[in-house]
């Protein structure tokens, strides 16, 4: 099941985050200022991608009863849509690194371990390519959604299951408070962005068994919460107020953890009950999504380069030099998508297929039987 608004979300989100490099780009090479710091605060962009992840990793096996097949199913479509492409734009940088490590941001780190880059494992600083640090998280959730699902249970025990393994991490996290620079894989493990997913999962169960009630509200709700809790965070007053006893990840959970669920859950409703369905540019830039987040670093740094070969003093130039970027970044992603991410995915539904067939009618018929008997048994 798709649903066009979490596309249309998920377009937003990338975008959000392209806005937070813009600013870095329009400092670097521009000769004036028209994105403030403000700009900074596209890093909402990954909060609402990991509530998404959340809802969707539950939305999507909505029919699961658990086995091995659903895990090896699950795990390879993960795995089959997050590496190629990274690997791709990771590869693309390599070499940039090698001759010019100041295009690169984060060019001059002291931690670099390619072998950990290309697999996405934690490490002390982040990936080369500097959005990998998100999918070192994704992965993460992703292979212990996989090892949920190996174990036959109802949605609600696998809910209970996710709220668990929550609950234990996050409260691992606040008893060790674990450094990255000093234990990256304990660090990653209980670290608090895993709330963000917990709560994804949860809002799709909401949204399952409410059939999308009160998606409006929610909507509104989330939007009126987003815009004073980016203030708050923008200008530091929960670290002026704690005096800097709560870490800046719980401050940024803390803060945009509701508004990014409460969008995601709203979205989702809101097309479930009512019937508001996003169509045309948006989804298209929701499709595209994945490759841009990915190739904009190297893009945004590209275009930026032109621009600053040809940049006049004055605002003016600076709008046309940005919405310039922007296209040319968004151009990058849809021909990524359309020439490489595409048909790989393509590619790796059939091999799914192969190695993971979907239940015959005999064995759908009996994970519906299963599924009855547990829903009397509560």
């Amino acid at each position: 099941m798709k649903l066009n608004n979490l596309q249309a979300l998920r377009g937003m989100a990338a975008y959000m985050v392209l806005l937070a490099h813009l600013e870095d780009v329009e400092r670097k090479y521009g000769q004036g200022r028209l994105l403030g710091e403000w700009a900074d605060l596209g890093i909402w962009g990954v909060d609402l991608f990991f509530v998404m992840s959340g809802f969707v990793m539950v939305m999507i096996t909505e029919n699961s009863v658990g086995s091995a097949r659903d895990a090896g199913r699950f795990l390879w479509s993960r795995i089959s849509r997050i590496y190629p492409l990274w690997w791709l734009c990771l590869s693309a940088l390599v070499p940039i690194w090698l001759v010019k490590p100041e295009y690169v941001y984060g060019g001059y780190q002291n931690d670099i371990n390619f072998i950990k880059d290309y697999l996405l494992i934690p490490k002390t600083e982040s990936p080369l390519l500097q959005t990998g640090w998100t999918l070192v998280h994704e992965m993460y959730f992703y292979i212990v959604f996989a090892f949920l699902l190996l174990v036959p249970m109802s949605g609600r025990s696998r809910l209970k299951a996710i709220g668990f393994w929550g609950l234990i991490a996050l409260s691992v996290g606040l008893v060790l408070n674990p450094a990255k620079n000093e234990a990256p894989v304990l660090a990653l493990l209980t670290h608090p962005m895993t709330l963000e997913f917990v709560v994804g999962a949860g809002c799709a169960f909401l949204w399952r068994a409410s059939r999308g009630a009160f998606g409006l509200t929610a909507l509104i709700a989330g939007a009126l919460a987003l815009l004073p809790c980016l203030y708050i965070y923008k200008y530091g007053l929960v670290y002026s107020v704690t005096g800097g006893t709560v870490s800046g990840d719980w401050i940024r959970v803390i803060l945009f953890l509701p508004s990014a669920a409460l969008i995601t859950y709203g979205a989702a409703a809101v097309e479930l009950r009512r019937g508001w369905r996003a169509s045309g540019l948006p989804v298209w830039l929701g499709d595209w999504s994945y490759s841009l987040y990915l190739t904009h670093m190297l893009a945004v740094n590209a275009f930026g380069l032109v621009w600053g070969a040809v940049a006049v003093p004055g605002l003016v130039d600076n709008v046309f030099g940005l919405a310039g970027v922007t296209l040319g970044c968004t151009l990058v992603a849809a021909l990524c998508y359309r020439f490489f991410e595409l048909p790989l995915l393509g590619k790796a539904r059939h091999v799914a297929d192969r190695w993971f067939p979907e239940e015959t009618e005999a064995e759908a018929e009996l994970s519906r039987d299963r599924r009855a008997t547990r829903a009397e048994a509560r």
